[in-house]
């Protein structure tokens, strides 16, 4: 699998900021996510971000006052050389000792490129199909190689089961959360960010589940869950 390390240029940072803003109103807000750990730290952009029909003319200001007075180079080149020299050769070897042995229970493949991308923010997010890449946020980053190491195996089992499994059986955004937090702290000792400990998908993304056959501990899980939410909504009525 080859890895390619990319800083979004200010154009593209820009795109991705507006990307972010159009996909924070109509799904990600109704989640509780909080959109400071999306965007730069700087109250211009989250005045953009809060808008929520901006008008063509506001989006070019906004686009101005990003590429012109906020967008700086460095902000996203400072943790190269720990990426490069440290954090990249533990993230292959955890790839080739711990994930491939369990490709077949989850139904998916190593894709033959990966993108890590560095933008503003703080956190992680991914990108899956014909261009899987890591979006990592680091620019408000102020943790260690460790970190950034759980952050990129996080995103990178999200982008293997992200078709095969989570698409397939249409599980909802907190569940996915949960069942990617489980298969991390399961495999590379990652504490979770979530409550997965209160989740639905416990009974069901077991250990032995997660090494035999993960794809069909998903598809119970919903089976399950779709019938509860039926059930609730009957008696609901």
């Amino acid at each position: 699998m080859q890895i390619n390390l990319k800083h979004l240029n200010a154009e593209e940072s820009w795109n991705y900021i507006q990307w972010f803003h159009e996909r924070y109103h109509s799904k990600l807000k109704h989640f509780k996510y909080k959109y400071h750990y999306f965007v730069p730290n700087d109250k211009r952009i989250h005045d953009f971000i809060e808008t929520e029909k901006p008008t063509p003319e506001q989006i070019q200001h906004y686009h101005d006052v990003f590429v012109n007075k906020i967008y700086t180079p460095s902000d996203l080149s400072r943790f190269d050389e720990v990426i490069t020299k440290e954090v990249l050769p533990n993230f292959e070897r955890a790839v080739e000792k711990q994930i491939v042995p369990l490709l077949s229970a989850w139904q998916t493949k190593l894709p033959e490129k990966l993108g890590i991308e560095c933008l503003y923010g703080d956190g992680g997010s991914y990108g899956y199909g014909t261009n899987p890449r890591i979006i990592w946020r680091m620019s408000e980053f102020n943790g260690n190689k460790y970190e950034i190491l759980g952050e990129f195996l996080h995103e990178f089992a999200h982008i293997l089961i992200e078709e095969p499994i989570i698409t397939q059986y249409n599980v909802p955004q907190n569940l996915k959360e949960n069942i990617v937090d489980i298969i991390c702290l399961e495999l590379f000792g990652r504490e979770p960010r979530n409550h997965f400990d209160r989740s639905f998908a416990n009974a069901y993304i077991t250990p032995e589940a997660i090494r035999t056959d993960l794809a069909g501990a998903v598809k119970k899980m919903m089976d399950d869950y779709t019938a509860l939410k039926q059930a609730q909504s009957t008696k609901d009525r």
